[in-house]
């Protein structure tokens, strides 16, 4: 006689088997599923803060550019120093005019002396 094999035992062994796996496979996605969604979203807060560290260094490397407290404070004192400067020229423009005006009255008078002296 020959002996068949006979696999129905290992039958019900394999379905079992088979949804067990199913099963399990299941509960993976389940889980894996939020895993998934929330790499998605830190992806994309990575990228929102590598925008914003972007956007702070570009701020940070204009206000180096920009001058100091003290920088401002010595443009003031310059700016008085030469208010003070524009003060004593104006007046020595002042007795220049005045210096003029009596220089032309001299010349004038000259002028006519010698437009006199001319029609003689």
């Amino acid at each position: 006689m020959t002996d068949v094999l006979n696999i129905s035992p290992f039958v019900g062994w394999v379905v079992a088997l088979n949804a067990l796996l199913t099963f399990a496979l299941a509960i993976w996605n389940l889980m894996a599923s939020g895993s998934r969604a929330n790499t998605k979203r830190l992806d994309g807060h990575d990228d929102q803060l590598q925008k914003h560290e972007s956007r702070i260094s570009a701020v940070e490397q204009g206000q180096e550019s920009l001058p100091s407290l003290q920088n401002i404070h010595s443009l003031e004192l310059a700016i008085v120093r030469l208010e003070g400067e524009i003060k004593s020229v104006s007046q020595v423009m002042a007795g220049n005019v005045a210096i003029m005006e009596r220089l032309e009255a001299v010349v004038a008078r000259h002028d006519a002396h010698l437009l006199e002296a001319g029609k003689r």
